[in-house]
C-alpha cells in the first residue's frame, strides 16, 4: 500500500509538466499559422485583389508642393524690366526729412519702405495731387512731392569735418555751423559753446580763419545773403559789425585790444536759436 501511495504522488508532477509544455508548443503552432496565411495568399483571390496599392508618400508630398509654387507664382505680379524702369527716370530728387515709400499715392497705402533725409531718389516726373512717383527697387512707388528737392536746404546736410562743434548749439546755430562748412570747406577749425554772452546759451559760432585770411569777407558775405534762412541776428567780421535789424550798413565798433577780441581772426555770428524758416 505505501509502494501504491508513492507511485500515485509521483505520477501528478509527470502531468503537471507536460500540460506546461505542450501550452507554448500550441502557442507557437498558432502564430505559425497565422503567418503562413499572411504570406500564402493568392494573388488571384478576391481578397488580394480588393486591396488599394499602397501610396507613395513622397510623391504626394512633392505634388502637394508643386500645386503651392504653381498658385503662387499666379498670385505674384511680375517683375518689372530694368531698362523699362531706367527708361522712365527723369532725374533725382533729395529727401529734405525722412521719406515714407508707399505702394499706391494714398495715405492708407502700405508703407513698403523708408529714404532717410539727405538721400537722393529716382523721379519720373509723375505726380497725383501731393504725390510724386519714384522708382524705388526697380518698380514705381509714391511719396509726398513736398518732401523732395533738387537740392537739399542751406545748413541741414552734417559737416564732413564732424558734429562736435554743434554740442550744446541752437537750431539756428548748427545750420550756420553746416552752411558754412558745406560751402568753405577749408575751414575746419569752430568755437562753439563757451561761458561768455550768446556763446554760453548756444546762440552763437566762432568760424577761425586766421589772422590776414581774406576768406573772412567771403564767409561774411554769405552768411549776409542767407540771413533769413540761417536766422542770423548780428554778424562781426574785422572790427565791424553788421546788425539788418537797426541798419543795413556795416558799422565799426571800438578797438577791444588784440586780433581775436577784434574778430580779425574769425567771423563771428549770433543767431535768435531757433527762428530760421
Amino acid at each position: 500500500m505505501a509502494d501504491s501511495r508513492h507511485r500515485h504522488a509521483r505520477k501528478a508532477p509527470r502531468r503537471l509538466n507536460i500540460s506546461r509544455a505542450i501550452l507554448p508548443t500550441a502557442g507557437l503552432l498558432t502564430l505559425a499559422t497565422a503567418g503562413a496565411l499572411v504570406v500564402s495568399h493568392d494573388p488571384a483571390s478576391p481578397v488580394q485583389a480588393a486591396a488599394q496599392p499602397k501610396q507613395d508618400l513622397f510623391a504626394v508630398s512633392a505634388e502637394k508642393t508643386n500645386d503651392i509654387e504653381i498658385s503662387r507664382s499666379a498670385d505674384r505680379a511680375p517683375l518689372t524690366n530694368e531698362a523699362d524702369a531706367e527708361a522712365k527716370v527723369k532725374g533725382t530728387r533729395f529727401a529734405v526729412s525722412d521719406l515714407e515709400v508707399h505702394a499706391a499715392a494714398e495715405s492708407s497705402s502700405p508703407v513698403l519702405a523708408n529714404v532717410s533725409s539727405g538721400k537722393t531718389v529716382d523721379i519720373t516726373g509723375v505726380t497725383k495731387g501731393e504725390w510724386a512717383q519714384i522708382i524705388h527697387k526697380g518698380l514705381p512707388r509714391w511719396v509726398k512731392a513736398k518732401a523732395l528737392a533738387k537740392e537739399m536746404p542751406l545748413g541741414t546736410s552734417p559737416c564732413a569735418s564732424g558734429s562736435g562743434a554743434e554740442r550744446g548749439l541752437q537750431p539756428d546755430t548748427i545750420k550756420v555751423h553746416r552752411a558754412v562748412c558745406a560751402k568753405f570747406p577749408s575751414i575746419v577749425r569752430y568755437g562753439g559753446v563757451a561761458g561768455r554772452g550768446e556763446h554760453a546759451t548756444g546762440q552763437a559760432l566762432d568760424i577761425m580763419v586766421g589772422t590776414g585770411n581774406p576768406i573772412g569777407y567771403d564767409i561774411a558775405a554769405f552768411l549776409q545773403e542767407h540771413r533769413a534762412e540761417l536766422g542770423i541776428e548780428y554778424i562781426i567780421w574785422h572790427q565791424h559789425i553788421w546788425r539788418p535789424a537797426t541798419s543795413g550798413a556795416w558799422r565799426s565798433m571800438s578797438n577791444r585790444g588784440g586780433a581775436t577780441a577784434n574778430h580779425m581772426d574769425h567771423v563771428h555770428v549770433t543767431t535768435y536759436g531757433n527762428a530760421a524758416g
